[in-house]
């Protein structure tokens, strides 16, 4: 007969995946905050592009910094899912 376990047997995240999700996050949150500054901040810095490209560069980014945040967490998810289990 299967028996429930305990807390003290389920098997820990391993420090590499605390670390790899921690970078995923961090990542994420810097492609989204580039894209922002070049949408926002490109005429103040005087970027040498046109203003379509700007918006197209700061809008790729953003989009790129949001997919990576929905894989950090849907491996976040399933981690926890597995180790639960």
């Amino acid at each position: 007969m299967l028996r429930p376990k305990r807390d003290d047997e389920r098997p820990q995240p391993s420090m590499l995946s605390k670390f790899a999700r921690i970078f995923g996050i961090i990542m994420t949150l810097l492609y989204i905050a580039m894209g922002i500054f070049i949408v926002f901040a490109g005429d103040r810095m005087n970027l040498d592009m046109p203003d379509s490209m700007k918006y197209a560069l700061g809008g790729i980014l953003i989009l790129y910094g949001i997919v990576r945040f929905v894989r950090v967490y849907n491996s976040t998810r399933s981690n926890r899912n597995r180790y639960e289990d």
